[in-house]
């Protein structure tokens, strides 16, 4: 990201003045006696307009090395962000794993109850063993975000790409 942006900063600064050049500028003052710059002069202002010479300087040496300095240290930053990233991702993953070194299996939720022929809607008991599972796959979600918590709250964009978001379950006896 970083990288982008300092790609960005290099580029708008060798364009800007060329597109300064190739522009004309005019200045205008309004019935509030605010004083105005464009690149055209509204209709009713066209008396009271006039063209303003620019001069487009070139950047010096010296701020063009400062704006290859600056971009090569947003380089840098973002290859140290994604470095740090990529340990992260090998630590929690590391983590994962169990004490015999096979990584662990991911438990699937026992399927629903549905009602049985003839049953018109399910019974108390069913009704909680589907809550238990819908919350035993809510809390292994959270298990998972767990691992991608940043300090001050929040969680790391990545952790959606390896966890499944769950909402949490109402209580079948809540209504």
């Amino acid at each position: 990201m970083l990288f982008r942006r300092g790609i960005m900063v290099v580029i708008i600064c060798i364009a800007m003045p060329m597109s300064l050049a190739s522009a004309q500028v005019y200045k205008w003052v309004d019935e509030a006696g605010n004083v105005h710059f464009g690149d055209r002069i509204p209709e009713q202002y066209e008396r009271a307009g006039e063209s303003v010479a620019v001069n487009p300087r070139k950047p010096s040496e010296a701020e063009k090395r400062q704006a290859e300095a600056w971009a090569e240290s947003a380089r840098e930053a973002a290859d140290a962000s994604r470095q740090r990233r990529l340990k992260e991702r090998e630590l929690s993953e590391a983590a994962s794993e169990e004490p015999d070194g096979n990584a662990a299996v991911k438990k699937t939720p026992p399927p629903q109850v549905e009602t049985q022929p003839g049953q018109l809607r399910l019974t108390r008991a069913q009704r909680m063993a589907n809550y238990e599972a819908k919350m035993e796959r809510y809390r292994e979600s959270m298990r998972c975000f767990g691992k991608y918590q940043k300090l001050g709250g929040g969680t790391r964009g990545y952790a959606f790409e390896e966890c499944e978001s769950v909402r949490k379950p109402r209580h079948p006896d809540v209504q």
